[in-house]
């Protein structure tokens, strides 16, 4: 595997995202190893800016789903050559993309979630993306055709800082 990762301090208008860049082998086991992977770099977060745990498990399953469909679907040349994987993390939310690295220009493919027979051995992967993704699709980049998907998540509420107290009240508390 291939990893180029870069970190930018963030500006004080705008911070700049972390960016990760994975290269693996089309083989099935890859799918593991970018699960891994991936959990890895969510992992590298400082704990202010962690991510919650459904969204990571949420993140986790997309991406099995769309790296499997990179492996089985997108054109390579026989079963050699590698996929792409890249991770934009930002403050409230992620964006992973998953290209299938065939080294044709090829179009874009047209997503689209179709019903599934309850026999089918096949056919649910985008209806899980579809339900969990806060929105995910196809892209053309300078090096191919991409599978996108994001999640949006909301902060937790602050705690109180060491040392401070918080008054609580209570309406059942009514006095009188």
């Amino acid at each position: 595997m291939y990893e180029r990762s870069a970190y930018k301090p963030p500006s004080p208008n705008r911070p700049e995202p972390h960016r990760h860049l994975g290269r693996f082998p089309r083989h099935a086991v890859s799918v593991k190893e970018v699960r891994d992977w991936l959990r890895r770099r969510m992992n590298l977060r400082p704990a202010s800016a962690r991510i919650p745990a459904p969204i990571t498990e949420d993140a986790l399953l997309i991406t099995s789903e769309i790296t499997t469909n990179a492996l089985l679907h997108s054109p390579s040349s026989g079963q050699r050559g590698a996929f792409v994987v890249s991770a934009f993390f930002y403050t409230h939310c992620m964006r992973v993309s998953i290209r299938g690295g065939s080294t044709t220009r090829t179009r874009t493919p047209h997503l689209r979630v179709l019903p599934a027979t309850p026999d089918a051995e096949h056919g649910r992967g985008l209806h899980i993306v579809n339900a969990l993704a806060s929105t995910w699709g196809s892209e053309h980049t300078r090096n191919g055709s991409a599978v996108f998907f994001t999640l949006d998540w909301e902060s937790p509420d602050p705690l109180p800082k060491p040392g401070s107290f918080a008054v609580l009240t209570s309406p059942s508390l009514g006095r009188g």
